[in-house]
């Protein structure tokens, strides 16, 4: 027995405590690559969903009424969802669409139990201006006519963490042209 046992070899204390170290170690480096990679996927998603609400007003916006919202935007540059929260709430933009409690909801979704604010804003800027002395200039005046150039930003709740926004850049369309 004492043959086998002067042969016997294994890992020492202080051996097996530096290969638990250098585990620890590595394991704590790969938990913050996952912890940021997932707050990175979450903001992504909530940037998706902002996107696709952005993208939704404008369609809504493209199916309402041009010369009314024209009207509108001679005196008004914005529809703000805070001035449309509920539907008894929402009487200033009645003039704008039949239906005012679905402006209501689509300028304040709710997804997934997440309230977000959706603001159309009117960009008078982006009209072309008319030159009298080229025909180009006449064209552009003619196609601001049937056009009506929009920014419409949304926030979710996430802002006050430091995150931004989505804004969707668009135009309202006549339906003399469409």
């Amino acid at each position: 027995m004492k043959k086998y046992r002067k042969y016997e070899e294994g890992f020492t204390l202080i051996e097996v405590m530096a290969s638990i170290v250098i585990l620890a170690i590595v394991s704590l480096v790969l938990m913050s690559y996952f912890s940021d990679s997932l707050s990175y996927a979450k903001t992504n998603a909530n940037k998706t969903v902002m996107v696709n609400l952005a993208r939704n007003a404008l369609v809504y916006t493209e199916k309402q009424d041009f010369d009314t919202w024209k009207t509108y935007f001679q005196s008004n540059s914005t529809v703000d969802s805070r001035k449309c929260e509920s539907i008894s709430n929402c009487s200033l933009y009645a003039t704008l669409v039949e239906q005012p409690q679905v402006l209501a909801a689509v300028l304040n979704p709710i997804v997934n139990g997440v309230q977000y604010r959706v603001a159309i804003q009117y960009q008078k800027n982006l009209l072309p201006t008319a030159t009298s002395s080229s025909t180009t200039g006449t064209a552009k005046a003619q196609e601001s006519t049937y056009l009506l150039p929009i920014q419409i930003s949304v926030h979710g709740p996430e802002e006050k963490a430091g995150q931004v926004g989505t804004i969707v850049e668009g135009y309202i369309t006549d339906e003399k042209i469409r």
